[in-house]
């Protein structure tokens, strides 16, 4: 890994519920195009895909099951 995936791994693994105040950013709809560009950074071997996967995980995790 480069120090980039690094940083940028350390960022998203360093993110917990209960140390920071939850804003609301996003839209539901901006939310869900969020998770599924980070899905496609994820998919590919360019520095920030294991960091992507992981901040997709989470925020789709917090995501409504769709209906």
């Amino acid at each position: 890994m480069s120090e980039l995936d690094d940083r940028l791994l350390d960022l998203v693994e360093g993110i917990t519920d209960e140390d920071q105040q939850r804003l609301p950013l996003l839209t539901l709809r901006e939310a869900q195009a969020a998770v599924e560009l980070l899905q496609l950074l994820a998919d590919t071997s360019d520095e920030g895909a294991c960091a992507a996967r992981h901040l997709a995980g989470r925020l789709a995790r917090r995501l409504p099951a769709e209906t």
